[in-house]
């Protein structure tokens, strides 16, 4: 089990992991970190200063070995400016609101109002909040912080001249409601970062302590497994890709995974591991421009829009990667959609199809079933996408709902162009789909040449998260079949 390592931020103490760490502890060995005159130690032999801070925490680091790091705002500038000095224990580094811009005169702006009056009066929740943290240590901790702020303006270990020599992954996270932290001074580090990438969540705010624990457990588990990723430049912009397993050969088949309408390499869960490892098949998981960290895109959608991902963004990103292996397509809604397009299209290229809720004609059941999403949205009910999608996610949310409701795609079909496909295909759906019918099914199979239909019982939208072992066996019987 890989290490993780949480460092709590200014004010703070590393009592504040203990809701968050019990939803992460299963896929990492955790330690958190106490910055010294926090906490338990608030009397420390430790100078409560920058570069002290640095040569204790890779004291520590040395001591648990190789690790990733979590920091919140301190935390993140403690992590970054030790990877500077020393990377060594380092696999990489995660930041969550961490303010960057520090000089003579972003201190005094910082610590103008650091005192228990004001904080009392005119910041009541923040301070009953650090209250319950220090008690009677926390004017003598607003004070230790004021000087070391004061200090650490005069002399900052952060530039984006400074992070180029880190070489390890980076991660920088923002909420678009962090009053604390700009927009701006966080793009520029991102900018001197060799493997960095920027993610603001446009509804997060700053203080740990007012964030739902699920939530920074999400962001967290998101961004590490992000460190993962690569990037293939396309004509459409940069697409990320993770690769499961080892790819060994050009001549093995490997399993593609075309994700959802609002979908993400995230979203797939654990499901792409679990399958590829049944079948006993490397994998790719993709994100179309976008969606996830792929690049943003402004482009208006028509209803030609799954035709330019399935013919023109998804041939891209193969000729960008030079994958030449054949393919198993496993596609969720769109991307089952966009499975069979691609298929039909270059059916050469592809052993064999796995949809899951896909669609091939746009039905009444389907628009119904987009206005409570709708309205799911106006409500704030799925602010949780901003977790997968950062500031792409409104964008991304309406390009789908608007579209398929649009008047010309009443009468979307692509009937005709999927129609004589003989590539084998496995067409899934929930029985309590609420996006489609069993036309959608049976439709399909009807269509294709060598196509099998499959309904799973008491299942929704999403089967291979709802019922994932029993599509699982379903797929793995399948692609046996194939080979025998």
């Amino acid at each position: 089990m890989q290490k993780l390592v949480l460092i709590h931020g200014a004010f703070g103490d590393y009592t504040e992991f203990d809701k968050i760490i019990p939803l992460l502890e299963t896929e990492y060995e955790i330690e958190a970190f106490q910055i010294p005159h926090h906490g338990d130690y608030q009397v420390s032999k430790v100078e409560f200063e920058i570069n002290a801070l640095v040569k204790d925490f890779l004291k520590f680091l040395n001591k648990i070995g190789p690790a990733y790091v979590y920091g919140f705002s301190l935390g993140g500038y403690l992590a970054i400016a030790a990877a500077q000095k020393d990377e060594t224990n380092f696999k990489g580094i995660i930041t969550q609101g961490t303010k960057f811009d520090w000089s003579e005169e972003s201190a005094k702006r910082e610590t103008a109002n650091m005192n228990v009056e004001f904080l009392s009066t005119k910041a009541e929740g923040f301070y009953n909040y650090l209250d319950q943290l220090h008690g009677d240590y926390l004017p003598e901790l607003l004070k230790k912080t004021t000087d070391f702020m004061t200090k650490l303006g005069k002399n900052p270990l952060i530039s984006q001249k400074s992070v180029e020599k880190i070489t390890i992954p980076v991660r920088l996270t923002r909420g678009g409601k962090d009053k604390m932290v700009s927009k701006d001074e966080t793009l520029n580090i991102n900018e001197g970062l060799q493997f960095g990438n920027n993610f603001e969540i446009p509804s997060l705010i700053h203080p740990l302590g007012f964030i739902p624990p699920k939530h920074i457990a999400r962001l967290i588990s998101i961004h590490l497994d992000s460190l993962k990723y690569q990037w293939a430049s396309t004509p459409f912009g940069k697409m990320a890709y993770e690769i499961i397993g080892e790819i060994q050969s050009e001549t093995e088949t490997v399993v593609l995974f075309l994700h959802e309408a609002i979908g993400s390499i995230a979203q797939w869960q654990k499901f792409p591991k679990h399958l590829c490892s049944e079948l006993n098949l490397p994998g790719i998981a993709i994100e179309f421009p976008g969606y996830g960290f792929s690049e943003s895109e402004d482009k208006i959608r028509d209803a030609k829009y799954l035709h330019e991902f399935a013919l023109d963004y998804l041939p891209a990103f193969i000729e960008a990667i030079q994958l030449k292996n054949p393919l198993l397509i496993v596609g969720h809604s769109d991307g089952g959609t966009n499975a069979l397009l691609y298929s039909a299209k270059y059916p050469s290229n592809v052993k064999g199809i796995v949809t899951m809720a896909a669609h091939y004609i746009n039905e009444e059941e389907t628009k119904a079933g987009i206005q409570p999403a709708i309205d799911a949205w106006k409500a704030g009910k799925l602010k949780g996408l901003e977790f997968f999608h950062g500031e792409k996610t409104e964008r991304l949310f309406f390009a789908w709902a608007n579209t398929w409701l649009k008047p010309d795609f009443n009468e979307w079909d692509i009937s005709e162009d999927i129609k004589g496909n003989s590539v084998p295909a496995l067409i899934i759906q929930g029985s309590n789909d609420q996006y489609g019918t069993d036309q959608q099914v049976n439709g399909i199979v009807d269509l294709l040449e060598n196509a099998e239909g499959c309904f799973i019982e008491d299942c929704g939208h999403a089967p291979h998260l709802e019922k994932e072992g029993v599509v699982i066996a379903k797929i793995n019987d399948f692609w046996l079949g194939i080979y025998t």
